[in-house]
């Protein structure tokens, strides 16, 4: 049996000039992979693969676990393809770890995100998060740090900036580009001596976490290194 070829089939049974006509809302779940794909092979057109996709994979959300080479599985998932699957997927992880999602209580869910944000920075950099009583993200600012002469000059710009948001609850985020996660002696001795100073002024340091552009993060919190 000959092959139906995509520009055979009526104009509004393609996806895009379906998605262009009626909505991209209006598109089933395999004319939405059939989108991604882009074209079949000259066996296949791209609604058979986008078919043979579903079916491997048996639903949606299942996609979002593939691995490069559980797509390469599919006939007509080229490399390329593949690559824009695994990138779609991890927005919509990252999408899931935007600052309204997150309970910043929680160090692990605190330090996901901000692995995203500067895990992979070459050079130190430290995030002051400013939250309320209930976990909330109140606002953040960066702050660039590489010694600790410069995290200490940073002491006074941070109480300020609590003062001013009327903010009495934070955490601060910082990255070590060597990807090892231990606290050094220097982060040791400056945050609590932060934690101290910001006590004093009647705000308290909930935790400082440090992050690479691995999984593994140091939580001061989790590991009882602040002052009580």
């Amino acid at each position: 049996m000959e092959m139906i070829k995509l520009k055979d089939l009526p104009e509004l049974e393609r996806p895009r000039e379906k998605a262009r006509h009626f909505g991209i809302n209006k598109l089933n779940n395999v004319e939405l992979l059939a989108l991604i794909i882009g074209s079949g092979t000259k066996d296949m057109n791209v609604l058979m693969v986008a078919t043979n996709l579903l079916r491997y994979a048996h639903s949606i959300d299942a996609l979002l676990d593939f691995s490069y080479q559980d797509f390469l599985k599919i006939t007509g998932i080229k490399e390329a393809t593949a690559f824009r699957f695994l990138a779609i997927g991890e927005l919509l992880k990252r999408r899931g770890l935007s600052d309204k999602t997150i309970n910043y209580t929680d160090s692990k869910s605190v330090a996901t995100r901000y692995r995203y944000i500067i895990g992979n920075n070459k050079n130190e950099s430290m995030y002051l998060l400013a939250i309320d009583e209930k976990g909330n993200l109140i606002y953040e600012k960066e702050l660039y740090v590489g010694t600790k002469q410069a995290f200490v000059s940073s002491e006074e710009e941070i109480i300020d900036e609590l003062k001013r948001e009327r903010a009495r609850f934070f955490i601060l985020v910082h990255n070590h580009p060597s990807n090892q996660v231990t606290p050094s002696e220097e982060d040791l001795i400056s945050t609590n001596h932060l934690k101290v100073r910001a006590k004093r002024n009647n705000l308290l340091l909930i935790d400082h976490i440090i992050v690479s552009n691995g999984e593994d993060y140091y939580s001061f919190k989790e590991h009882d290194n602040l002052l009580k």
